[in-house]
C-alpha cells in the first residue's frame, strides 16, 4: 500500500519566504487532488528546468557508437545533449562510406534513451571542407556556439574552434 502525502500549501514557498507559489486551481477527481501551477510565477522555468531536465547519454557511448558506422573524421554533439534545446543541430557528423541504416539505427537508439526527437546533419569530408571554407552559416553556426566534440580526425582544419 502506497501513503499519499498530501501537500500542504502553507509548507511550499519561494526563496523569498514572503511570497507563495499560489495555486491557481485545485480539483478533486475520485478522491484525488490536481494541482495547477500559476503561470505567470517567476521561478516556473527553473523549476521545469528541474523536472524535467534530461540525462543523456554518456559521451563515450556517443563516440563507440558513431565510429561503428563508418569512417568518421568529425562527430559533434551539441543542443539537447547540452541543454541547449534551441539549436539548429544536435548531432554533426562529417566522414565518408557512411551505412545510413546504421546511423538512423543509432539516431533512433538514443531518441528513445533521451526521449525526444534529434534534429542531427550528415556531411561529406569534401562537402565540410568546402562548407566551412565558404563560410556556410549553417556550419559555422555549429561550430562557434557551445557543442562538444565526441571524435576529432579533422586535425588542423577544426583545431582552432
Amino acid at each position: 500500500m502506497v501513503k499519499r502525502k498530501k501537500i500542504n500549501r502553507k509548507n511550499i514557498v519561494s526563496k523569498n519566504k514572503k511570497r507563495k507559489l499560489k495555486v491557481v486551481k485545485r480539483k478533486i477527481v475520485v478522491h484525488e487532488k490536481y494541482y495547477q501551477l500559476n503561470s505567470n510565477w517567476e521561478y516556473l522555468e527553473e523549476l521545469k528546468n528541474l523536472v524535467l531536465k534530461i540525462s543523456p547519454p554518456s559521451f563515450p557511448k556517443i563516440e563507440r557508437g558513431l565510429t561503428k558506422i563508418g569512417k568518421i573524421k568529425l562527430g559533434i554533439i551539441t543542443g539537447v545533449f547540452l541543454n541547449m534545446p534551441n539549436t539548429r543541430a544536435d548531432i554533426m557528423v562529417v566522414g565518408d562510406d557512411i551505412d545510413f541504416k546504421k546511423f538512423i539505427s543509432f539516431i533512433k537508439t538514443l531518441e528513445e534513451e533521451i526521449g525526444t526527437e534529434l534534429r542531427y546533419v550528415i556531411l561529406g569530408t569534401d562537402e565540410f571542407k568546402y562548407r566551412y571554407g565558404m563560410f556556410d552559416r549553417f556550419v559555422h553556426d555549429i561550430l562557434e556556439y557551445p557543442h562538444r566534440k565526441v571524435i576529432d580526425k579533422m586535425g588542423k582544419l577544426v583545431a582552432k574552434i
